[in-house]
């Protein structure tokens, strides 16, 4: 693998980060429905571990737009393991793993983003009350979690196979 980044690297970041935000803000009025986690599953098949540039570009582009917060060092890891799982499992072409990674990756998404709110509220002294704190909160979100399954799950099952053919033409018409 080539560790520079080309200029189609470069354009691809580009249409990466331009179609996670747009998604992003259409569907911002869908509690938990999103489509960051197709994009960076299909943009890490299509350019590897070259994916991972695309996550701090996107935060520091939501950090300007909504202001940073605890949300943003969440996402700086987040974001960057589904990734890592998507590089991991790479060579895997079936929808139905895509569709239940996704799932699944939504409903711990919740539980993968309480150790920065356990560790942002944390006072000296206080790091019992502060794990406590941080269950409560995982706890009091899974109903959510469980929507960003289903989310991520329908939403790959169904978008997966067209945009992977969309991606290999892309790949086969730009060599």
């Amino acid at each position: 693998m080539d560790k520079k980044f080309s200029i189609k690297d470069i354009a691809y970041i580009g249409m990466a980060v331009a179609l996670i935000e747009t998604c992003k803000m259409a569907l911002a009025f869908l509690p938990n429905i999103e489509l960051t986690s197709l994009w960076l599953v299909m943009f890490t098949l299509l350019m590897g571990w070259k994916a991972l540039i695309i996550v701090p570009i996107f935060v520091a582009i939501e950090a300007s737009l909504y202001g940073p917060h605890v949300w943003v060092i969440m996402y700086l890891y987040v974001w960057p393991l589904l990734i890592i799982l998507s590089h991991t499992f790479r060579k895997n072409t079936n929808v139905l793993f895509w569709a239940l990674l996704s799932g699944f990756f939504g409903l711990f998404f919740g539980a993968l983003c309480t150790p920065a709110q356990v560790i942002f509220f944390t006072k000296p002294d206080t790091f019992n009350a502060a794990l406590k704190a941080g269950f409560a909160w995982w706890v009091a979100g899974i109903p959510y979690d469980v929507v960003h399954a289903i989310g991520n799950f329908s939403i790959m099952l169904v978008l997966y196979t067209p945009i992977q053919f969309a991606v290999n033409k892309l790949e086969t018409i730009s060599h």
